[in-house]
């Protein structure tokens, strides 16, 4: 897996180039969105969310952040994907994140970040896509699709988009496999309110934390402008206290342990549509997932693969990381429809 990038060498546009920030969020917008599951166009809406697409977004593959970085943590990898004609892109970020407004007051959770998902693809008229989901948004994926068998079990029409497949990379997927040290989201996550709002200030203590070098290898030399951009982007629109305000994602998982049950969910689609799960040799945070992943449903057939680095893949191997997506989606666009619930219903 780790020569994969050859197979996608003559589709790729590699420019060299990893956008800035700035630079980054410019080339998206912000647009209003109603906690009620709307994305609304109105000027004086309560919340503003973080869109940027590239290609026509009917067919995009999805592209959902990781934590803590947001929609910025794909910018090194998407330099080293197709262009938009061959493979248009979405990419967002949750309330709480990047450039989306970052509300003090708001019950931040799984559910939440799945509505937003929704709404955006109804905004957008969003058909068809391929879901890319790195780190926390492996639970997201989770809800959504656990979603659709609820409401085919209802009698209900089918959800828009089809789905053409599902990638998860450095992810949750069974709650006996997060490996999360004690001094990283299981401290934050207990922090009080008092305490989250000054999190991670200033800069100087930010890159002192214990848990913000761990997101790399032991090899990888991460530099002060790489921290510092990531501080920039975290602290955007006065959200460094988010590193607390969600850091329950993993409790919330295991909150719904039978209901987000990765096992019972990828058994449930299989037949429809492929999924690849993959980890980082060193992500100190999901470790143990990829094996379970392996033990438990390989022999149903459940594409997995490896990266080195640590755990913010997207940083230290984006090139690999961009090959592997690239070469996931090709192959779903040259495989033959699979059965829809609703004539799987019929």
């Amino acid at each position: 897996m780790h020569n994969l990038l050859k197979t996608v060498a003559g589709t790729v546009a590699d420019t060299g180039q990893t956008p800035s920030a700035e630079t980054w969020f410019a080339g998206g917008e912000r647009v209003g969105y109603d906690p009620r599951s709307r994305v609304v166009a109105s000027d004086d809406a309560a919340l503003r969310v973080f869109l940027r697409w590239e290609g026509d977004p009917a067919d995009a593959v999805c592209f959902l952040p990781g934590f803590p970085d947001g929609s910025f943590g794909w910018a090194k990898v998407r330099p080293h994907m197709p262009e938009a004609e061959a493979m248009p892109k979405l990419f967002l970020d949750y309330l709480g994140m990047g450039d989306s407004d970052k509300p003090k007051d708001y019950e931040y959770s799984t559910a939440e970040r799945a509505d937003l998902v929704e709404a955006i693809w109804r905004y957008l008229s969003v058909q068809s896509t391929t879901l890319v989901a790195f780190d926390f948004s492996s639970l997201v994926v989770l809800e959504l699709l656990q979603r659709r068998l609820e409401r085919a079990e209802r009698g209900k029409t089918p959800s828009r988009p089809d789905i053409r497949g599902v990638f998860i990379f450095n992810g949750g997927l069974f709650t006996d496999g997060h490996t999360h040290p004690w001094y990283t989201t299981p401290m934050l996550r207990r922090l009080p309110d008092r305490a989250r709002r000054s999190v991670g200030r200033p800069f100087a203590l930010f890159k002192r934390m214990p848990g913000v070098r761990k997101m790399w290898s032991k090899s990888y030399h991460v530099t002060d402008a790489e921290l510092r951009e990531l501080h920039s982007v975290m602290d955007r629109h006065d959200g460094l206290f988010y590193l607390a305000a969600a850091a329950g994602f993993v409790a919330d998982h295991k909150a719904q342990g039978d209901r987000l049950d990765f096992g019972r969910i990828y058994r449930g689609y299989r037949d429809q549509f492929p999924f690849l799960v993959g980890g980082s040799d060193e992500d100190p945070f999901e470790h143990r997932q990829v094996d379970l992943a392996r033990e438990r449903l390989g022999k149903f057939g459940l594409r997995i693969e490896r990266l080195p680095g640590g755990h913010l893949t997207t940083n230290e191997h984006p090139k690999a990381l961009a090959a592997l997506i690239a070469n996931f989606e090709e192959g779903l666009r040259h495989r033959r429809p699979a059965r829809s619930f609703a004539e799987k219903l019929s």
